[in-house]
């Protein structure tokens, strides 16, 4: 590898470092608010956020790959996978939290409904 594809590499898994990291605390974001019970908007900005940061560490890591010999390539396959998988789960989770809160929502709105009850009249 030439002196100016190294560079880029190296500036590259610069990059990736501090994207992986913003990655693993917006997932560690992610589940303190899920555990602490959080409103579904809270939970969604912060899963959006994710997903967001989430596809930059996939273009880095794409560009990383194309960039290294193929001795260092099944080392970096893993460790994408590993960081893909956690996606994935918390993805999930953040999923079925907010249609759980909804759900739980809609249904206490059905229970607080007034009944409109009409009693008949006596006309005695």
């Amino acid at each position: 590898m030439d002196a100016a594809n190294k560079a880029i590499l190296e500036r590259t898994k610069k990059t990736r470092s501090v994207s992986r990291s913003l990655v693993t605390k917006q997932i560690n974001k992610l589940e303190s608010e899920i555990s602490n019970t959080a409103d579904k908007t809270t939970v969604h900005e912060i899963y959006m956020q994710l997903i967001s940061k989430f596809e930059e560490l996939s273009t880095l890591d794409k560009e990383i790959e194309n960039l290294i010999d193929v001795e260092s390539l099944e080392e970096e396959i893993v460790t994408r996978e590993e960081y893909r998988d956690k996606f994935i789960i918390w993805k999930f989770r953040a999923e079925r939290y907010v249609e759980s809160v909804s759900n739980t929502a809609i249904q206490n709105s059905v229970e607080n409904q007034p009944q409109n009850i009409t009693l008949p009249l006596n006309s005695s």
